[in-house]
């Protein structure tokens, strides 16, 4: 049975001139309703309003962009949507935009800095105005570079920089946090989980702050654990690192992903956490809070790192204010996978006399 094209095509969007008759006014005062509100008198307003509304007319964004030269669109660059810190992070810019009138174009480099070329040229091609981006590394990048000589405006998420606008919590201090928190729980070896530094600037940034306050507290030097990913535990790889002696009591992972992998494989292996090793994260994921035990780790604010990210952008695109860096305040949050170190066995023998 053949269907009609009247039957499979959508209704046509009312046109511009048919809202004017419709409401008894011109186009261009139809289009002054939309564009510039407060030159039309309230009443009049109000039936262009009423009338678009029962039509089902919006006006078109295109149009609009073509007449204006502003698309109203920000760019968001981000490693990931499958890590939650980054999903969080892209409601915060999102919601700021969109309260701001700016639409969001997204883009995922999946961790390979390979790729954040083209993506951030992707962006650019549907000309965004302005770029909330995180890179690999931030240090040796070129992308900020190239963005800050096109005058084009951006700010950095989640790395940090001398050089270049950002919003971030202050990684180094806040894994040197974390480990003054298990030095006081009687940990002295202390190992950190990172996937490839060369992905993440901020990891690197938090294993110096971890290997910085252990010598400050004297323990003994933080060991690096690199594996192949930074959001999943290689089993086999982690069974070969903990038969290294003396082994490490706890386990500092670089993001909550990362922890929780760890903790499943751990527990393939027949350990159990907090009782025969400790682990704790650093994100402040919600799902850590609902994990059995609750998970240990660094909260960092991702919505608001987003919306200052995206706050800061839009100051810039307007004019109001030059580009600036927002270092957003972090805690730790004391869950269950974290527990003092138990005093060695003694034994119960008398000496004899």
């Amino acid at each position: 049975m053949q269907t009609s094209d009247a039957a499979v095509r959508p209704a046509s969007r009312p046109s511009i001139i048919e809202i004017a008759e419709a409401a008894g006014v011109s186009p261009a005062t139809v289009s002054r309703a939309f564009n510039q509100p407060g030159l039309l008198k309230p009443q009049t307003l109000a039936r262009i309003t009423e009338i678009a509304q029962r039509h089902g007319f919006r006006p078109s964004r295109v149009g609009r962009s073509l007449r204006s030269g502003s698309t109203r669109t920000l760019g968001v660059m981000l490693p990931t949507l499958a890590n939650p810190v980054f999903a969080e992070c892209f409601e915060g810019a999102e919601q700021c935009a969109r309260a701001a009138g700016y639409s969001v174009m997204l883009t995922a480099t999946g961790y390979d800095p390979d790729r954040e070329s083209a993506a951030l040229q992707n962006l650019i091609d549907h000309q965004v105005e302005g770029v909330i981006l995180t890179v690999a590394d931030a240090a040796r990048s070129a992308l900020p570079r190239n963005l800050q000589s096109a005058g084009m405006p951006y700010v950095l998420a989640y790395n940090e920089s001398s050089a270049h606008p950002y919003a971030s919590v202050a990684n180094r201090r806040a894994a040197s946090d974390m480990v003054s928190h298990l030095a006081g729980l009687g940990h002295r070896r202390i190992a950190l989980l990172t996937g490839p530094l060369t992905a993440s600037d901020r990891a690197r940034r938090r294993l110096d702050g971890a290997r910085a306050q252990a010598r400050r507290l004297g323990l003994e030097p933080v060991a690096h654990w690199p594996l192949p990913s930074h959001t999943a535990a290689d089993a086999e790889r982690l069974q070969a690192l903990l038969q290294a002696q003396p082994a490490p009591t706890a386990l500092f992972c670089s993001n909550d992903l990362l922890a929780t992998a760890v903790i499943s494989a751990l527990r393939t292996l027949g350990y159990g956490v907090p009782r025969d090793i400790s682990v704790c994260g650093f994100d402040g994921m919600a799902f850590g809070a609902l994990m059995h035990p609750p998970l240990t780790t660094v909260r960092q604010p991702n919505e608001d790192i987003g919306r200052a990210a995206c706050a800061n952008l839009l100051a810039q695109i307007a004019g109001r204010a030059p580009a600036a860096t927002d270092l957003l305040p972090h805690g730790i949050l004391t869950g269950g996978t974290v527990a003092a170190v138990r005093p060695a066995p003694t034994s119960n023998r008398k000496s004899r006399s």
